[in-house]
């Protein structure tokens, strides 16, 4: 390469770079923007320099993938950050409250859990700082999608089936277990990380809608060896298809619990063992996937898929979820309380039906 381009690509990255503080400097709340740039700085300036890199066509990295999509983005990811000054500041504060109520929760039921883990499934993007612990049915095949287009696997969320990209994450995306212990510890105190909860009932109900109800998207072995066992002890009057009762009966008889569909949350993610600098929640999983990708720098390479390609259950509706857990008895509905009760208590959730015309709340005390 020729001095001249040298020089034009030092004075490109130098111009970029100007251009970052002039912004910093002449926008509005000007001391917010300095404060959201100071924390992001690094990751601004990594995408300024793959910019200049790939518009002069200088080697790249070699785990990048030459297909993606164009550096040039990084300007709008700038510019929507700036935009978006008041969103990230509001999600800030959301976040600020959901880890003060989680910490306080934790502080009191903790003796409740199961002991201090690391979740299994946390999966690491290195490129991005992100560590992100997974729990099945909270848009898990959502962030799958997202994962591997970050670590340079996909050009786009769409780019694989449901199924393809859960095998895909399984086998190429490494998780905090696949680290020396002393590299965990690292990942664990500077990399971003998040989990995801949602109200237990109504995950409870998109996993049996999803494996086992009238209509079920997905159908395995498995789930179609438990359906059989289910109808056995609790036959409908639609052939080969079980019931919600039969169902959350037959669980509860036989301890079902260690699936990971329906295994409590806070024994998969391990709330109050891990840091987590992000709590999402599936009920604002929009925003929160939002603030994630606009966190890290990842907004202008990935948006967070809407729902097609993944196997939506409509199970967090009010009308669903209480059109359900009305064909079950008082002595169900608690024991399944009981069962979910710390995922209740730790991540703020209530819930209010009315059986056999009596008003029943949880957490009872709520």
């Amino acid at each position: 390469m020729g001095n001249r381009n040298r020089r034009f690509i030092c004075m490109s990255f130098c111009a970029s770079f100007l251009l970052v503080m002039l912004l910093m400097m002449y926008s509005s709340d000007t001391l917010d923007n300095a404060t959201y740039y100071a924390k992001h700085m690094d990751t601004v300036m990594q995408r300024l320099w793959t910019n200049v890199k790939a518009s002069y066509n200088l080697p790249r990295n070699k785990h990048i993938d030459e297909n993606f999509v164009p550096a040039t983005e990084v300007t709008s990811c700038i510019s929507s950050h700036l935009v978006n000054k008041t969103f990230l500041i509001e999600q800030e504060q959301i976040q600020i409250s959901r880890k003060d109520a989680l910490r306080k929760a934790c502080n009191r039921y903790h003796h409740d859990t199961d002991g201090p883990h690391v979740p299994q499934k946390l999966f690491i993007v290195e490129e991005y700082h992100l560590a992100y612990a997974q729990t099945a049915k909270i848009a898990g095949t959502s962030w799958n999608r997202v994962l591997l287009v970050l670590s340079h696997l996909a050009n786009s969320t769409n780019s694989f089936s449901q199924i393809k990209s859960i095998d895909l994450t399984k086998i190429n995306i490494p998780t905090l277990g696949n680290y020396r212990q002393a590299d965990r510890q690292v990942i664990l105190q500077n990399f971003t990380t998040f989990m995801f909860t949602r109200h237990p009932f109504s995950r409870l109900l998109s996993a049996f809608t999803q494996k086992l109800g009238p209509d079920p998207h997905m159908k395995r072995g498995y789930y179609d060896h438990l359906r059989d066992k289910i109808l056995k002890k609790y036959p409908t009057t639609i052939p080969g298809s079980a019931d919600f009762h039969g169902f959350v009966s037959y669980i509860l008889e036989n301890d079902y619990f260690s699936d990971p569909h329906w295994k409590e949350n806070y024994k998969i993610v391990a709330p109050c063992d891990v840091p987590y600098d992000i709590v999402g929640h599936f009920e604002t999983l929009t925003d929160d996937a939002k603030y994630i990708l606009q966190s890290v720098g990842a907004d202008c390479l990935v948006e967070f898929p809407s729902s097609k390609g993944s196997a939506p259950t409509n199970s967090s509706h009010d009308d669903t979820l209480i059109k359900h857990y009305q064909t079950l008895s008082k002595e169900l509905i608690e024991r399944l309380y009981r069962k979910y009760r710390l995922d209740f208590l730790l991540f703020g959730y209530t819930f209010e039906i009315t059986i056999d015309g009596q008003l029943m709340r949880f957490p009872p005390d709520s």
